[in-house]
């Protein structure tokens, strides 16, 4: 297997033939040239036998050997996430048991396209099914599942085609690009919600402190980064989106005011709003006056936008961790912050390009999340047996380039000592 994710072999049965005829694939599976090669069905036995944790073992000492040699020391830790492409058709999807099946509706308000197919914001375009004469019908995560491969899900950006798909949560040390983490999901599951349980993975399974988390603007939401502030984690995460808090800071900078514990709120005006809510999907919480209060106030048009004077008086929603979106907008105006945004994008992105395009990431081989997490197990430990390789062959060169100028006196000194030697020899 290993030899099968280092070349990107496709499947059991070429990696079978290939090693029956490759001297030195027999060579490192030691093999002699009687040896029968093993069918690709009993791959498939000992694998299943095997099982998942037993991956794992082999991929965490390999991680292990990479931080005895210095490659993971938890300093900086990249994270991201990316799509495996499922080994199964999204015409195996079949409904889901009505008990399970959620009545929300996810495409109420498509968004307008003239002459381009309609997506739906969950599921597939009508024109895949046009084949399969079910045009009309929508098809999402909460009411299908495949029928051929259960664990997979539908997976794509919003009003895009969809695919059934896993995902691969994975997390690298910034200065030496090995892979210390790699769990595997369904494709549905987003990057955000797996940041905090992958922290403590890390730390638990290499007994290591991370110093700072490097990530993409899909995880810069004010949950993580506060749990990474708790955790004593410094972040290097923009804000999820570039206007996160931006309301906000507008009306404070108009004059509202609120409190350290944010209890109370006063408007330019001096009035004292009353709470109104908590918004547990935005988490934060929303502040009122009634409208008789604040028709009566001259700063009525400038501080009420249409709907409020036309609706219901002034509505001010504070963030629950205003104060660290305030701290995280302004560093990331910084240099230092762009320049860690750029060597993630070369970095963690690479990393994935160099499993998709050699290594075999690209396609689940299997189907089912615990062979897949097998196929990422094995490949991430061939992209840091090649990290670890590279650095001890570096090693040995400084080793032997240190050792050799260390003792150019010895070798010059030899050298015209047999040289002078040889010229007296001439002369006599």
């Amino acid at each position: 297997m290993l030899l099968q994710a280092l070349y990107g072999i496709d499947s059991d049965r070429q990696l079978c033939e290939e090693v029956g005829y490759n001297l030195a694939y027999r060579w490192f599976c030691k093999l002699s040239f009687r040896d029968r090669v093993p069918d690709h069905s009993s791959m498939t036995r000992i694998r299943n036998r095997l099982g998942e944790k037993i991956y794992e073992i082999i991929f965490q000492k390999i991680v292990e050997q990479c931080k005895v040699a210095g490659l993971v020391k938890g300093e900086q830790i990249m994270v991201d996430g990316s799509v495996i492409r499922a080994n199964a058709s999204i015409y195996s999807m079949v409904e889901r048991d009505k008990s399970d099946i959620d009545n929300r509706n996810d495409d109420d308000a498509p968004p307008p396209q003239s002459g381009a197919p309609i997506y739906s914001k969950d599921g597939l375009s009508n024109n895949d099914f046009l084949q399969r004469n079910i045009e009309g019908k929508k098809i999402s995560n909460k009411t299908h599942i495949s029928a051929v491969d259960p664990d997979s899900g539908l997976s794509g950006k919003a009003f895009e085609a969809k695919s059934l798909a896993y995902k691969t949560h994975t997390s690298i040390d910034a200065s030496s690009r090995v892979i210390i983490d790699c769990h595997v999901t369904s494709g549905a599951v987003g990057e955000p919600k797996m940041l905090k349980s992958r922290v403590d993975a890390i730390e638990q399974n290499l007994n290591i402190k991370i110093g700072e988390i490097i990530a993409d603007r899909g995880y810069g939401s004010a949950d993580n980064l506060n749990f990474l502030e708790e955790r004593g984690i410094r972040s290097n995460i923009p804000l999820w989106s570039g206007r996160t808090g931006e309301t906000f800071f507008k009306h404070v900078e108009s004059g509202f005011n609120i409190n350290e514990d944010t209890t109370e709120v006063h408007c330019p005006a001096g009035h004292k709003m009353k709470f109104s809510s908590y918004e547990e999907h935005e988490n934060r919480i929303v502040f009122m006056l009634p409208r008789a209060v604040c028709k009566i106030c001259p700063r009525f048009e400038v501080c009420l936008n249409a709907r409020e004077q036309k609706d219901r008086g002034k509505r001010f929603a504070i963030p629950m961790h205003h104060q660290l979106i305030k701290i995280v907008y302004d560093k990331s105006k910084e240099s230092i912050f762009k320049t860690k945004m750029w060597q993630r994008m070369w970095k963690m992105e690479g990393i994935f390009a160099e499993g998709k395009n050699n290594h075999g990431l690209r396609r689940a081989r299997y189907r089912g999340r615990a062979k897949v997490q097998i196929q990422v197990y094995t490949i991430s430990t061939v992209q840091n047996l090649k990290r670890l390789a590279t650095a001890i062959n570096d090693g040995f060169t400084t080793f032997t380039s240190n050792l050799a100028k260390k003792y150019l006196w010895v070798i010059e000194t030899s050298f015209f000592a047999v040289i002078h030697r040889k010229n007296m020899e001439i002369l006599v």
